[in-house]
């Protein structure tokens, strides 16, 4: 299996998966305990749910349908996700570090997603073509 086609795969397992998440929080309010700092309100993490739902799980449905498709579209759309997906997995070890622990679960969890969209964008970059 090809490179690229390993990176849409991991990108439809990942937007699939934040959805799950997503859908599990919302759902059943218990399941947030995990992902939060102690005695922090709900509100900490539900704040990130409309960047999340467009830039982590659409950006990543999207770019794994553009690749797929092999549209001109698709590598500026995985670097956006890249970004967002670097941002929150780089929040959640954040969170990890200045509590002493708190959200640990949250940040393994996002630790494929901190890494595997930069490396997608390196390696699926477009080719430059030079006119000289």
């Amino acid at each position: 299996m090809s490179f690229r086609k390993l990176g849409i795969w991991f990108l439809i397992a990942q937007a699939g998966g934040g959805t799950a998440w997503w859908c599990l929080l919302l759902a059943w309010p218990a399941m947030r305990v995990p992902f939060l700092a102690a005695r922090a309100p709900d509100a900490t993490l539900l704040a990130f749910s409309l960047a999340d739902g467009v830039l982590f799980v659409g950006a990543s449905a999207a770019s794994a349908y553009g690749l797929w498709m092999r549209r001109r579209w698709a590598w500026p759309l995985l670097c956006v996700h890249a970004g967002a997906a670097g941002y929150a997995g780089l929040y959640c070890w954040t969170l990890v570090a200045i509590t002493g622990g708190d959200g640990l679960l949250g940040a393994a969890l996002m630790t494929p997603s901190l890494v595997v969209p930069g490396v997608l964008v390196w390696h699926l970059r477009p080719e430059i073509q030079t006119t000289c």
